[in-house]
């Protein structure tokens, strides 16, 4: 059986050399690119992964300056092969987003692959924002492939001030609690996204990364 291929986007969002780091240490063959590939060369990655750190109206901006939002709602997200959104990355997958706009009440919008918003996480006088740390992760689903091998209430590591809030509630795939429950991932027709960092998050990261690899077309 050949190794998986995973394409590494690099939008220019940060983050991607920790990402492309623990992705080297699981059984798969990488690639970083700064350019959306030619369709040929495309459909030799069995794989890709959307890392990202900033704000929202900035890595939408982003993709579009380099073609990649394109190139994952055109040709990647139909073919149904496994995507991975890491923070920024998740969030962008959403139909819009607030973070980083000039007006509260107009969103920027997102990649529209898993229907949702992203919104500030609310401001609660006992925390602060943006919440970073260590936290527990509630799987929905025991049958769930990428939870598989991990512990309900897992700690993930989380640096993040706004949330993934999803259309359809069986989109959410687990959550987390800062102030109130947070979608803490999500995923549809083969697009999953994490608001935590599972390259930051040690043996549990590791596994994530590693039942990743394991998704084929959904």
């Amino acid at each position: 059986m050949s190794l998986p291929s995973v394409l590494l986007i690099d939008a220019g969002l940060g983050n991607v050399g920790s990402v492309q780091a623990a992705f080297q240490r699981q059984n798969c063959n990488t690639l970083r690119s700064s350019q959306p590939p030619s369709e040929d060369h495309s459909s030799s990655f069995s794989h890709a992964v959307l890392p990202g750190v900033g704000s929202f109206a900035a890595g939408r901006k982003a993709l579009s300056i380099r073609g990649w939002d394109r190139w994952l709602c055109e040709y990647w997200a139909p073919s149904q092969r496994p995507l991975l959104g890491i923070c920024l990355g998740m969030q962008l997958l959403a139909s819009d987003g607030y973070e980083g706009v000039t007006a509260d009440s107009v969103a920027t919008p997102g990649l529209g692959l898993v229907p949702g918003s992203v919104q500030r996480l609310p401001l609660d006088p006992g925390l602060v924002l943006p919440h970073v740390g260590w936290n527990e992760v509630q799987w929905q689903s025991a049958a769930e492939p990428l939870s598989k091998g991990l512990p309900q209430g897992g700690d993930f590591y989380f640096v993040h001030s706004y949330a993934f809030q999803v259309a359809d509630p069986d989109d959410a795939l687990a959550t987390s609690n800062y102030g109130e429950t947070f979608t803490a991932a999500v995923g549809r027709a083969g697009c999953f996204g994490m608001q935590f960092h599972p390259e930051k998050s040690q043996k549990l990261g590791r596994k994530l990364l590693s039942n990743f690899l394991e998704l084929t077309n959904a």
